[in-house]
């Protein structure tokens, strides 16, 4: 039987962390997503797999919290798990580690969409069933409140931001998001928490206008594509 709880360990790399020696927003996004695909992959849940039913798995909302930056060369370890199917979304949990300490948590909620037609499907429709495992964490992701945003830059999708569907990379994305944050103009800021919803998928060409607002430690961002909104994501910043 297909173990419902997966680790695993990702080394902080030269490609993964900043200037200032910590792990960029995508890192976290990254060691999530490739732990997750590796999960559904045991559980017989694979891409391949997919593909037979006319459909794949989209990454429809994150969300992950730290108690502190990631550093240069450390070894991060993930523990992930199913939690629960909930409509379309099928909630997946996440605790990262740096040794024994525990740095940190996420929740991620994903979909999935027919192959020709990119309708959803509902997991239960398709077969996807796991047994609910509750390990401490509930939350449950909903639309980030929209706020007064402002145009900040706008940035054109090209060949290496895009992944195997030839839509913008969800990792690719979240680097975009950070861009426009502004970490760069305060050497002790870290996103401690980081909440991102894919709307819309993002063709290659595509011109994304980046859009900004910030209350206090909040930052509230969206890529529009034209009246679209493809991204929305919330950051919450914390020093070191």
């Amino acid at each position: 039987m297909a173990d419902f709880l997966m680790e695993q360990e990702f080394a902080l790399e030269v490609c993964h962390f900043d200037s200032r020696q910590i792990a960029r927003p995508s890192a976290v996004v990254e060691f999530m997503q490739e732990i997750a695909t590796n999960h559904a992959d045991e559980l017989g849940l694979s891409r391949a797999a997919m593909e037979t039913c006319n459909a794949f798995w989209v990454l429809s909302r994150l969300k992950y919290y730290l108690n502190r930056p990631l550093r240069r060369h450390e070894t991060v370890r993930l523990v992930t798990w199913p939690r629960k199917i909930k409509g379309a979304l099928w909630y997946r949990d996440f605790r990262f580690f740096v040794g024994e300490e525990e740095v940190g948590h996420a929740v991620t909620a994903w979909s999935i969409i027919t192959m020709d037609t990119h309708k959803l499907v509902r997991p239960k429709a398709m077969g996807v069933d796991v047994p609910e495992q509750e390990r401490g964490i509930t939350e449950m992701l909903a639309q980030i409140p929209e706020h007064n945003l402002q145009p900040c830059f706008s940035r054109q999708v090209h060949y290496s931001d895009i992944d195997i569907n030839c839509h913008l990379n969800n990792v690719k994305a979240v680097d975009i998001l950070s861009d426009a944050i502004g970490l760069e103009n305060h050497p002790d800021w870290f996103v401690s928490e980081f909440q991102v919803n894919y709307k819309a998928e993002t063709a290659c060409g595509t011109t994304l206008q980046l859009l900004r607002a910030e209350e206090g430690n909040e930052i509230y961002l969206k890529a529009m594509d034209e009246e679209q909104e493809n991204l929305q994501a919330k950051a919450i910043i914390s020093t070191f």
